[in-house]
């Protein structure tokens, strides 16, 4: 793909404020960062939504955002190689990815259908399939539905939409429990228990010294119920988990998922306790339920 020189100067200034704010990008701020026209930038991002190398987010958080195809033009290797899975069956479809996801009938009161564009194989799936779409790279979208028309011509499965879910990109340190409590190993189970009661908590990080040594949870307590006054030291749980603060709530839930536990420990750059996540943290901002510490 061709592009002029201005073009591939706002569509690369474009991906890196992208990469910065993990948000639509406004067209006053690539022209701030590149002294230009803003006229000029409106002008040339209509040209690259043409191309099918931006695409435009609506609405006053709106803005623009790189398409995969964008970053294959630039050369750049890594995003450009971004996959959107399809499942069937529980099973992933291999040599098949999603490009695009349209819903088309939203407003419906009986229905929500979807067009799910695909490169590869439409073959692989016939009418009646469940199936799952995502998780998407940004917003971590999932899709369930059923495919009720396929169209081979163009690649697209026409699905009757199930469910969808989304992980919005937030990190960790954004949402976050920053008032932490924490427990000295040598506190026994039944201070432990009082200090859950009062404070209305599940679980705490065990520090010696300012070193975080275990964690200890109700369920632990709940475990050695009968010999209450044991010291934490003796049933915590050593094997700490922990998350940097700019990683994301996907990334804590992925964590939590594979090791089976409910929270981790939230750290800074060295490695300092600055907050703390739960299971049911993430679960409530998937339901749309934010903290009120957190501020978009």
């Amino acid at each position: 793909m061709e592009l002029t020189v201005v073009q591939r100067e706002i569509l690369q200034e474009l991906i890196n404020l992208y990469r910065e704010k993990n948000r639509p990008i406004k067209g006053t701020e690539i022209a701030l960062r590149l002294n230009r026209n803003p006229g000029t930038i409106r002008n040339q991002m209509q040209a690259l939504r043409a191309l099918d190398l931006v695409d435009g987010v609506p609405g006053p958080k709106g803005g623009y955002v790189p398409t995969s195809k964008a970053y294959r033009a630039l050369g750049l290797g890594d995003e450009g190689e971004i996959i959107v899975p399809i499942y069937k069956e529980g099973k992933k479809v291999e040599g098949v990815k999603v490009v695009k996801i349209e819903f088309d009938t939203v407003s419906h009161e009986k229905y929500c259908s979807s067009k799910i564009h695909i490169e590869g194989d439409t073959k692989h799936f016939n009418i009646g399939d469940v199936i799952r779409v995502g998780p998407t790279y940004h917003n971590k979208i999932i899709i369930n539905g059923k495919i009720i028309g396929r169209d081979d011509i163009h690649r697209i499965l026409l699905i009757d939409v199930l469910g969808v879910s989304s992980i919005p990109n937030i990190k960790v340190g954004e949402v976050g429990i920053k008032e932490v409590y924490t427990i000295n190993p040598n506190d026994t189970l039944k201070e432990t228990a009082k200090l859950f009661a009062e404070k209305n908590i599940s679980g705490a990080p065990v520090v010696d010294n300012d070193n975080l040594v275990g964690i200890i949870s109700l369920h632990d307590i709940a475990e050695n119920i009968e010999n209450i006054d044991k010291k934490v030291k003796e049933v915590m749980s050593r094997n700490v988990l922990t998350i940097h603060k700019d990683e994301k709530i996907y990334d804590a839930l992925k964590i939590m998922n594979k090791n089976n536990v409910g929270r981790l420990v939230i750290v800074d750059d060295n490695n300092k306790i600055v907050g703390i996540i739960t299971r049911t943290d993430i679960l409530k901002i998937i339901s749309g339920k934010f903290p009120e510490n957190f501020h978009t």
